[in-house]
């Protein structure tokens, strides 16, 4: 069974997670039919492929299908869920029978959509019953599913399902590694325990020959204890982070306090609901580790609804001078947001574009097409320093474009070009895996918000968590420098272009 986990593409991996679905009926649609990620898994349902499989029955065959299509229609958006659960941990903490808390499964990951929430609590034995009472009395749960010694599963007013692992002093270590996963990091977790003379299960670490239980506190003892570093929740879905845990060089990982700006935001100019000064003061006060902020006004020369018209630039950036200097220093930094048209070209000519500190160029029709050659264009642009974000996919509304990404890489390497991690909850885009690809390419990233509204500006923590999921450090992320350490970055890319 560990063998064949471990061969399991990471892709389809995912597969593991949802109930209904077994190791070894991910493993024949693998080898059978060459699967190896979800997409191509729904593709073969719906062409009714997975019948071929040997072994596989038409009962297990609907099986699948509806726990893919339930899957698929119950997942939320990472920042739904997080609201929902961040709800509950904060009651549960408040009650005297909790000692520690802490979520688990995908969210802990931070995994872009969730199924159910999952969590761990460290609870006095004799006190459970007492626990389960308080929680089905809590204001959004509906109903108690199923309640017993160590787990308890709720569900909630939004239809979301709560699974509660409950755990005493010795175990909750264990439990809240074992419970954050995925399947495959704890099968592989399992082997490297056994392989040193230890036992691991969500009941703690023992002695392979004794039965003995090892006192630990922290997933980190447990590691140490194997002789391995551990890795953050974040990293645990890609082997070769796990491999990389294992000889003691893990990753330093990008922090939310690292990041110095938000470098998308959009005003009461164009379609945002907010003034500058507004803005101004909102990020000062919540977020004062930043130095800066870029007001980048969704502009083009067509007379569209909500972009902000070429002749109203010098009045807005009259504004913006009017408010840095009641601030007393240069924060708000004057951007733009240029469309990227069927054919390459900008909405905006070189010479409007010139003018501002930050150009962000995206695309904003024909997400079907492939849409290579339109990005690479903008990328040879001298005045476009971000395109932004790239794939143009809505989480749970729209696919992502059909590019290359490796030539797309390529080329904004190439010509100093930055791509964006755009952190509005349906968007997450670029994703964690182009991420990795991107920085695989030297490609530069910035995490942006994209704010229309003052609470968006909370969605920059979802973007680093994008971030630590492709193992971006704090090297990989413009937005964690300087404004004269953009600049710099600004310079070059005219050198590059320059060098052809």
């Amino acid at each position: 069974m560990k063998n064949m986990v471990k061969k399991i593409p990471e892709a389809l991996s995912e597969l593991l997670e949802i109930k209904g679905i077994s190791t070894t009926n991910v493993m024949a649609i693998h080898e059978q039919l060459g699967i190896n990620n979800i997409n191509e898994c729904n593709t073969a349902v719906a062409s009714g492929q997975l019948a071929n499989i040997k072994g596989l029955t038409a009962g297990k065959v609907e099986n699948i299908r509806r726990a893919l299509k339930l899957a698929k229609d119950t997942r939320v958006q990472l920042w739904d869920a997080l609201l929902a659960a961040e709800e509950i941990l904060r009651a549960v903490k408040q009650f005297p029978e909790v000692e520690k808390a802490a979520l688990t499964g995908s969210l802990r990951r931070k995994k872009d959509t969730i199924g159910d929430i999952d969590m761990v609590l460290q609870v006095k034995a004799p006190l459970r019953k007492h626990l389960i009472y308080k929680i089905s009395r809590l204001p959004s749960v509906t109903r108690i599913i199923a309640a017993g010694r160590e787990r308890v599963s709720i569900l909630l007013q939004n239809h979301m399902q709560v699974d509660i692992r409950l755990a005493d002093q010795k175990n909750y270590a264990a439990a809240l590694l074992y419970y954050t996963g995925p399947v495959w990091h704890n099968k592989w977790l399992e082997n490297q325990a056994r392989e040193k003379g230890f036992l691991f299960s969500p009941n703690g670490l023992s002695d392979l020959q004794t039965g003995k239980l090892i006192a630990v506190d922290t997933e980190e003892d447990i590691y140490g204890q194997l002789q391995m570093t551990c890795p953050d929740p974040e990293l645990r879905e890609d082997e070769t982070n796990i491999t990389t845990a294992a000889k003691h060089s893990l990753f330093s990982l990008v922090t939310f306090g690292q990041i110095k700006g938000d470098m998308q935001i959009h005003s009461n100019w164009s379609d945002g609901e907010e003034s500058f000064e507004r803005i101004a003061h909102y990020v000062l006060h919540v977020f004062p580790h930043y130095q800066y902020i870029v007001v980048t006004d969704h502009a083009s020369d067509e007379k569209t609804i909500g972009s902000l018209q070429p002749e109203n630039f010098a009045g807005q950036s009259a504004e913006i001078d009017r408010v840095n200097q009641y601030l007393g220093f240069n924060f708000i930094k004057k951007g733009i947001e240029t469309d990227i048209l069927e054919d390459g070209r900008l909405s905006l000519t070189d010479e409007q574009l010139k003018q501002f500190d930050w150009v962000i160029a995206s695309i904003h029709s024909g997400f079907s097409h492939d849409n290579t050659d339109r990005i690479i264009k903008a990328c040879e642009n001298p005045y476009v320093h971000c395109i932004g974000h790239p794939s143009g996919r809505l989480i749970g509304a729209r696919k992502p474009s059909p590019v290359n990404w490796n030539l797309i890489f390529e080329r904004a390497a190439a010509t100093g070009t930055a791509m964006e991690i755009n952190a509005r909850p349906n968007r997450l885009d670029l994703n964690d895996e182009l991420v990795k690809t991107a920085i695989k390419n030297n490609v530069k990233l910035v995490i942006d918000t994209d704010a229309h509204t003052l609470p968006h500006f909370d969605f920059m923590q979802l973007g680093v968590w994008v971030a630590r999921r492709a193992a971006c450090g704090k090297h990989d992320i413009l937005n964690t420098g300087s404004w004269e350490e953009i600049e710099k970055f600004k310079k070059n890319k005219v050198q590059l272009l320059k060098k052809g």
